[in-house]
């Protein structure tokens, strides 16, 4: 017997496409504007950390800050041109950092703050006494400015997140804290000579405050209830900064 034909069978029809509804776009709303605001700014949003090995350690290695260095001169030096003309621009120094804080323009404004008050300081005593260098202001020198850099930028930062209840970044307040020091270099080399010591010294402290507190009130302001113990502890702690730099270091040129 002979097998039938073979016949290709035809394929199944295609399955027919279910309605979609269309995709339609909301405006935001004021609530997401200023969030994003906050963000701008520093606040809030999840910071990028570096991927370093070491688990819960990692912070302990080098590789983990090794992105905080890695930042051009000219955006050091834009930074550092922006803390003499801050009142002038219209984004404030935490904004412009948010993006990118560096932690190289922090050490290098603190180190080289370091260098000019021991300098200058031993300078001023032998103009007032005659030679006599001592070699335990640069070490006190030394630990004070650093350790001022690091407590007050942790204690913006605990003061913003378990206060405020608006965290910033740590990195953006190091930041910061550590760019205001750069006003104390030409008035530490003004603080010299006798006549000039409080005038330069006060000015520094002044326009060093102001410069924090621009990038700060715009982000505090939102917690209007808790701004203003923030920002008197604030004034206080940079008040008694600048005191110490004088009477520790200049006082006998007075």
């Amino acid at each position: 017997a002979t097998p039938p034909p073979f016949t290709a069978a035809a394929p199944p029809p295609p399955p027919a496409c279910s309605a979609r509804p269309p995709l339609t776009l909301s405006p935001p709303s004021p609530a997401d504007d200023g969030l994003m605001e906050l963000e701008s700014a520093g606040v809030g949003g999840e910071e990028s950390k570096p991927v370093a090995a070491g688990g819960l350690c990692s912070c302990l290695t080098v590789g983990y800050y090794q992105p905080y260095f890695d930042i051009d001169t000219v955006d050091v030096y834009r930074r550092l041109k922006s803390t003499v003309t801050f009142m002038k621009d219209e984004e404030t120094f935490l904004t412009s950092v948010s993006t990118k804080p560096d932690a190289y323009g922090p050490f290098w404004t603190a180190t080289t703050l370091i260098f000019i008050i021991s300098a200058t300081s031993n300078i001023s005593r032998y103009l007032a006494k005659g030679y006599n260098y001592d070699f335990e202001l640069v070490s006190f020198c030394m630990s004070f400015i650093y350790g001022y850099l690091v407590v007050l930028a942790t204690a913006l930062w605990a003061a913003f997140t378990y206060f405020v209840k608006l965290p910033v970044r740590y990195m953006s307040l190091m930041c910061l804290v550590g760019y205001s020091f750069a006003l104390y270099i030409p008035c530490t080399i003004l603080a010299t000579f006798s006549v000039l010591s409080w005038p330069s010294i006060v000015l520094a402290g002044v326009g060093s405050t102001l410069f924090v507190l621009k990038s700060i009130v715009p982000v505090i302001s939102a917690r209007k209830e808790k701004a203003v113990t923030v920002l008197s502890l604030l004034v206080a702690a940079q008040a008694v900064f600048m005191l110490i730099i004088k009477f520790k270091f200049y006082s006998h040129s007075s």
